[in-house]
């Protein structure tokens, strides 16, 4: 007799089978595969209606008609190996970079990206944050060892093209008379929770900065990505700043690791 892990393995395996295979536990008198299609058809389906909705200007971009093969075509070769949907989906990313069909389109992968991480902030929880004041609590010595902590929904993304603009017109819901887009290289933060979200713009060694924080990275070595990208690098405005835009929600020194 099988055990409900098995059972759930064998029906698994053969929801996501390309060649019809019916698991084993569902035999009967009366020929099942026709029905067990419909299990198939949903499945698929609801990987095809994910995908589309965890990157919303992609499809905005390609219209449906072309979303759709693509996005079949990732569900086919990538079901989901884990239980949380909200996790599916990263590795479409990928398959825009190197699919033929989007060779026309460069700035694709950077906007699948974007939507991406914006969809990630959609479910993020904001946190308590703290003011540059903290910071006296540490001696002076300390502060290059010190990492700083920031909301959950806090992502980095550097691209060639200005593919925020793009998100904002399609949730502008107005098409533009024209519009002239070319490379441009962006470096964007984007931050918020649940309801709401928001892209910023920044330099390039800021983002590096910031990005460095919250990589993990001790603030001294953060500091020193900033300097990498840019020798007048202001650390003590660009410190200020983070701790402003609300972003840091802990503080943590080599002894409290």
């Amino acid at each position: 007799m099988l055990s409900l892990s098995e059972a759930q393995a064998q029906f698994r395996a053969a929801v996501v089978s390309r060649d019809g295979t019916v698991p084993p536990m569902l035999l009967a008198p009366a020929p099942v595969a026709g029905r067990f299609e419909i299990y198939r058809r949903h499945f698929r389906e609801a990987l095809i209606r994910h995908i589309a909705g965890r990157f919303p200007t992609v499809e905005w971009l390609l219209g449906s008609a072309r979303m759709r093969p693509l996005a079949e075509a990732y569900a086919r070769a990538a079901p989901p190996a884990a239980p949380c949907m909200a996790e599916y989906g990263a590795g479409f990313i990928e398959t825009l970079k190197w699919d033929a069909s989007t060779s026309g389109l460069p700035y694709l992968a950077d906007v699948a990206a974007l939507d991406w991480l914006l969809g990630g902030v959609s479910v993020a929880i904001s946190k308590p944050s703290l003011a540059i004041a903290a910071l006296a609590a540490y001696p002076a010595e300390q502060l290059p060892d010190i990492r700083l902590r920031l909301q959950p929904g806090t992502h980095y993304l550097r691209s060639g093209w200005p593919v925020d603009d793009l998100v904002r017109i399609r949730l502008s819901e107005q098409s533009p008379e024209s519009l002239s887009f070319t490379p441009h290289k962006v470096a964007l933060e984007v931050s918020g929770a649940r309801g709401e979200f928001r892209m910023t713009r920044l330099d390039q060694p800021t983002l590096k900065f910031r990005a460095a924080i919250a990589a993990g990275m001790p603030l001294g070595e953060a500091v020193g990505e900033g300097l990498e990208t840019d020798p007048a690098f202001d650390v003590s405005v660009a410190l200020a700043a983070t701790f402003a835009a609300g972003l840091v929600i802990d503080i943590v020194s080599p002894a409290e690791e």
